[in-house]
């Protein structure tokens, strides 16, 4: 009959040591590659949208802009017409 001799169950209790922390480790890089997937999409999108929040006070503040300068044309038209001045565009 065969039995085990101690260095034959020291050689399989270090052949199961060396799969298990194998298989954990294994396991820990994939929760760790997953955790900075969801990391990196989560700060993609935070900059997608400070983007957009950017791009739409540009819009706010260019619109706010000409509306001013339609306002600022008008008071000068007013004034000219009030002064009597004639445009030089004829």
């Amino acid at each position: 009959m065969n039995t085990l001799n101690p260095s034959d169950l020291i050689a399989l209790c270090s052949l199961f040591l060396a799969c298990f922390t194998t298989l954990i480790g294994a396991i820990l890089w994939y929760a760790q590659s997953e955790k900075k997937k969801y990391a990196s999409e989560r700060d993609f999108q935070h900059i997608r949208n400070n983007q957009k929040s950017i791009s739409d006070g540009i819009a706010m503040l260019t619109k706010d802009i000409e509306d001013q300068m339609n306002e600022i044309g008008r008071d000068i038209l007013e004034i000219k017409i009030n002064l009597g001045i004639q445009s030089k565009k004829e």
